[in-house]
């Protein structure tokens, strides 16, 4: 929206009323062009770049706060003006909502169920103090002074409906008037800039407020949803975002906003890595890197030249003196951010939330580098960890697995590293033999996301080379945008059904398997009718299957699915538009129902059993229910031993042996969420404001539309039958429960009595003698290994003599009565020791050409010479230019003549 349009003029005329009351009046910044209100008349708005930084060593408020003063003062403020303290979120969104991983502001807690008046707000008005993620800046972080991957916003919220308003514009003015002059500062250093805000599918006019050069606060009029064009939603909320950390920052007025945020931490840096401040220098470059944002390498330049020339001092040396710090600076945001990720739940890997956390940790693992830090990222962890801990209570129960997290990750980032610099140097040979010189920022990406290759390890490698890397100073940012989004993926068709919602029998009925019902309409060789005990397809669980009876004819029911609360019976018949208004009977096929069921509710166990045994970083990644065998897919940083798979499998027992009853209730989602948290929502986002919850107590609880037993001794056995490792991050187990169950276990007794039964032995000693068996089978196969090796020598003996000398090289061509690994290894004893060109086969037509350093020289190429001969004999093969492997159609006794006239004829 245009900020001088009439529109927006008129968003903002109610608060013009507050703000003229308070004595502001309204100028246009002469550096920018916004609207701002101010106390007395300014040229410039009072936000950078606009206004330098007139903050440092000269505070605007009463006294010095630190970080969590801030938090109480804001909280207790806004607690005596009517708001209820609510706690704060996980930083990860995607328990709640499918559009974005993290929580990037207070006001994504509410999105989008509140925000569209789907659900109630869990107070109204409230207030939070959210720590929020987001990585759009994260290269800008250590180096503008006040850039942060992982900041707390306090936001104040009011949910106003038409018949009942909290508040509105001018009281959210007027309260953040208050808090600033509670604060101490003076009204005439505070400027409200006009602007426009739009975030999760939201929108609407907003206020940047600023004091001496930074933006402290935004106040946002959330009246809008943007779908293309601006659309009323049915509430107007008041959306504020108090930047805490700055606060701090400028009640203390340090260089920069991490000395004031992070002053504990960066001492200890300080002291294990020996880097000293120069204040001066930080200073004058915080006041200058107020007025940019680091984007480019050119921008980085700018800012060193412009606080060089201002101290009169080399680029060079200013960068030797600031760049320590600001890694730093950098390492102290990064893992309070890895911190809070891992605590609430994000397992590192290479897609979604994982793969921004693990962005973040092997990025401080790249500024330790830098710092010549010679100690494990576990170790620094531990001093970020200890800290946060005494805030946030909930870090500290975490402590072990944070750690156990950092330590494997670092461990397989130098595995990844070493596997990374062969990749580069592939890639640098291939541009050489190109005739190339450079790297371009897309094969950098390509590098860091496919192989987790750091684009500063390309570039120290290519300098060595000679080839340029084309790397921008916000590389990481580029990386973090393209994965911080997440957009849900639309399923199947659009249907578009113009009937009345299907009554669900299935929850009113569970134990029914007959129903009487009507045929109301139809799509495809589907019916609809007006009520079903047919469960649809969902969350994991495959639809019932049955019969329905019309006029005493059977039709089977082969799928079953829902759309928009509609239940579509797909029948094994195309002629279903006759069906339409006929009374039918409806039968469940019982048996199949009852197995989904077992195997739905022994999922919701063995996840509950998961997480007490691993941790509570454990989520539920995906589940397929099915009837012999179902599987559930959980998050976990490594791979399951058997001692917690055996640990998983007995508590899982445990919980069905207690024959527990398992209590199913529909749920205004609110009252839910308060009473269960987001752990309601291990199967994923369910929506709607009622919610369905299956409670297993004191075992599990989740919103769960499947089909549940009645108590947990109904469920039977269950016996995991095996775990795969299916991506980075998610570890699946595949389970039985019941006779199936049964079935896998004396599946698996029968192999091992057949085992037992070939070796003639016991089954309790089949282990013994199993690695007997191995260990004299290795020893006979080293032996017949060195038996191949006399067998090849005396092989090479008979055919030395027949070596023959074309033009300068020496060649030999033979046949042998060998394996193609044999044929390999004689072909490479003659190479060594001085033959240039060797030929070897065996009666099976395999062939097998190594050529020495100086036939390449001559032209002579392995893989070449091989595409000449199968060109010319048939067959096939390839290779490189010192050895090719291939088979021809002809023998080679009769390939020789062909052989030796081609190398005559190169070798001059």
């Amino acid at each position: 929206m245009d900020k001088n349009s009439s529109l927006f003029f008129l968003f903002f005329n109610v608060i013009f009323m507050e703000l003229e009351k308070l004595g502001y009046k309204r100028f246009k910044c002469k550096s920018c062009g916004n609207y701002f209100w101010s106390l007395e008349y300014r040229e410039t708005c009072g936000d950078a770049p606009c206004d330098e930084y007139r903050f440092i060593d000269n505070p605007p408020t009463k006294k010095n706060y630190d970080l969590y003063e801030l938090e109480k003062l804001f909280l207790k403020f806004f607690e005596k003006k009517g708001h209820k303290i609510i706690p704060r979120y996980p930083v990860v969104a995607k328990r709640w909502r499918d559009d974005v991983f993290l929580v990037g502001a207070s006001i994504y807690n509410f999105q989008p169920w509140v925000t569209s008046g789907i659900v109630d707000p869990p107070a109204n008005p409230l207030v939070v103090s959210q720590p929020s993620i987001r990585l759009n800046d994260i290269d800008n972080v250590g180096r503008t002074g006040r850039h942060f991957t992982c900041f707390t916003m306090g936001g104040h919220h009011a949910f106003n409906k038409e018949d009942k308003i909290i508040y509105w514009k001018n009281e959210t003015i007027k309260y953040c008037y208050e808090f600033l002059q509670t604060l101490g500062i003076s009204p005439k250093k505070i400027t409200f800039i006009e602007s426009w805000w739009e975030g999760g599918g939201n929108a609407g006019p907003c206020y940047e407020v600023c004091v001496d050069g930074v933006e402290l606060a935004t106040l946002v009029f959330i009246q809008f949803k943007t779908n293309g064009k601006l659309e009323d939603i049915p509430l107007k909320i008041v959306d504020t975002g108090y930047g805490l950390e700055r606060f701090a920052w400028v009640s203390q007025g340090t260089p920069t906003a991490y000395d004031a945020v992070f002053p504990q931490f960066i001492d200890k840096l300080k002291d294990i890595t020996g880097v000293s401040v120069d204040k001066r220098l930080l200073k004058e470059n915080a006041r200058i890197a107020g007025l940019m944002d680091i984007e480019t390498e050119s921008d980085l330049m700018k800012l060193r030249k412009k606080v060089a020339n201002k101290l009169n001092i080399s680029v060079d040396k200013l960068n030797n003196i600031i760049g320590p710090m600001e890694n730093i600076y950098a390492i102290a945001d990064h893992t309070r951010c890895l911190t809070f990720m891992l605590s609430d739940g994000v397992i590192p890997s290479n897609m979604g939330e994982g793969y921004l956390a693990r962005l973040v940790l092997r990025r401080i693992i790249r500024l330790m580098d830098e710092l010549n830090l010679n100690m494990p990222l576990k170790k620094i962890m531990e001093i970020q960890i200890d800290i946060l801990s005494k805030h946030y209570p909930e870090i500290e129960k975490h402590y072990d697995h944070i750690l156990n997290v950092v330590e494997l990750e670092e461990k397989r980032y130098s595995k990844t590293i070493s596997k990374g610099k062969k990749t580069v140097k592939r890639i640098i040979n291939d541009l050489k033999r190109k005739n190339k010189n450079k790297i371009p920022l897309k094969t950098l990406i390509k590098l860091y996301d496919s192989k987790g290759v750091p684009p500063e390890l390309v570039r120290e490698i290519c300098k060595k080379e000679g080839i340029s890397v084309e790397l921008p100073d916000n590389f990481y940012t580029l990386v973090a945008e393209q994965h911080e989004g997440k957009k849900t993926k639309e399923k199947g068709e659009k249907i578009d059904l113009d009937l009345p919602e299907t009554k669900l029998l299935f929850y009113e009925k569970p134990k029914e398997k007959r129903f009487n019902a009507k045929i109301i309409g139809s799509y495809k060789n589907s019916v609809i009718l007006d009520k079903t005990l047919f469960y649809p397809e969902g969350g994991g669980q495959p639809s019932d299957r049955g019969y329905l009876v019309v006029n005493g004819k059977k039709f089977y029911v082969k799928n079953v699915t829902k759309v928009n609360n509609i239940i579509l019976h797909e029948l094994d018949t195309d002629n279903v538009e006759n069906l339409v208004g006929k009374n039918v009977e409806g039968i469940i096929d019982w048996e199949r129902r009852v197995k989904l069921t077992r195997n739905h509710t022994a999922t919701h166990i063995l996840l509950a059993s998961a997480r007490k045994i691993l941790g509570d970083h454990v989520w539920q990644a995906g589940a397929k229910k099915g009837i012999k065998a179902s599987r559930l897919d959980i998050s976990h940083y490594k791979r399951l031993s058997r001692d917690e798979i055996k640990k998983i499998e007995k508590l899982a027992n445990e919980y069905v042996r207690k024959n527990i009853k398992v209590n199913v209730k529909w749920m205004d989602r609110q009252a839910a969420e308060k009473k269960y948290g987001f752990i309601l929502y291990q199967g994923g986002v369910i929506p709607g404001s009622k919610i369905r919850v299956v409670e297993i107590p004191g075992v599990d609880v989740q919103a769960c539309a499947g089909t549940h037993v009645e108590y947990t001794g109904d469920i039977g056995f269950i016996k995991i039958n095996r775990t795969e490792r299916i991506q980075d991050g998610v570890e699946r187990l595949e389970f039985s429960v019941g006779d199936s169950a049964v079935d896998f276990v004396q599946h698996y007794e029968d192999l091992l009595l057949k085992s037992a039964q070939i070796f003639r032995v016991e089954p309790q000693i089949l282990p013994k003698t199993c690695k007997r068996f191995f260990e004299e089978w290795k020893q006979f196969k080293n032996e017949i290994e060195r038996l191949k090796e006399e067998i090849a020598k005396l092989k090479i003996k008979t055919i030395k003599s027949k070596i023959k000398k074309i033009n300068d090289l020496k060649v030999v061509c033979e046949e042998l009565d060998a394996s193609m690994k044999e044929l390999e290894t004689i072909a490479s004893e003659f190479i060594k020791d001085g033959t240039d060109f060797v030929l070897l086969g065996n009666k099976n037509k395999n062939l097998v050409i190594m050529v020495s350093k100086k036939s390449i020289e001559k032209g002579i190429k392995a893989n070449e010479f091989m595409k000449k001969i199968t060109e010319k004999f048939g067959g096939g093969g390839g290779g490189r230019e010192n050895i090719a492997r291939g088979a021809i159609k002809e023998n080679i006794r009769n390939i020789l003549e062909f052989v030796y006239k081609i190398i005559e004829k190169e070798s001059k």
